[in-house]
């Protein structure tokens, strides 16, 4: 998309996933330069599927969002590929979600192609606790 390339966003597209970078900590980052908000960064072993869900699912980390119904710029997107969720991402204003994926690092992806990628969008959230 043309307008993802004049967005601010364009500063992070190309940044590595690595196991030690995962789309948690990439969210993270890009929540504290943007938009304020620091968050604790969740641990967990993003070669590992399983556990990616698990923290997701569970992590006290959670109580802090609220779900909302019509996401703004730099919301969370809670992504699943299958019946669990497994990944997160940020609403963008561009009808889509900036996330950093495995094996392509963080790229800019429109809601209706995220099913390309084997994902679909199981809530967005918002930020209600510091």
């Amino acid at each position: 998309m043309t307008a993802a390339r004049t967005h601010w966003a364009a500063d992070y597209i190309g940044m590595p996933w690595t196991p030690a970078f995962t789309c948690w900590h990439f969210c993270a980052r890009v929540w504290a330069d943007r938009f304020g908000i620091t968050v604790p960064l969740i641990e967990i072993d993003g070669a590992d599927p399983r556990a990616t869900r698990r923290e997701l699912e569970t992590s006290a980390e959670r109580r802090g969002w609220a779900e909302v119904d019509a996401p703004i710029e730099g919301d969370a997107v809670l992504m699943a590929k299958g019946a669990r969720p497994c990944h997160v991402g940020l609403w963008l204003s561009l009808g889509g979600v900036l996330h950093c994926v495995e094996g392509a690092g963080a790229i800019f992806t429109s809601a209706e192609r995220l099913g390309d990628l084997g994902y679909r969008i199981v809530g967005t959230y918002r930020r209600i606790a510091a």
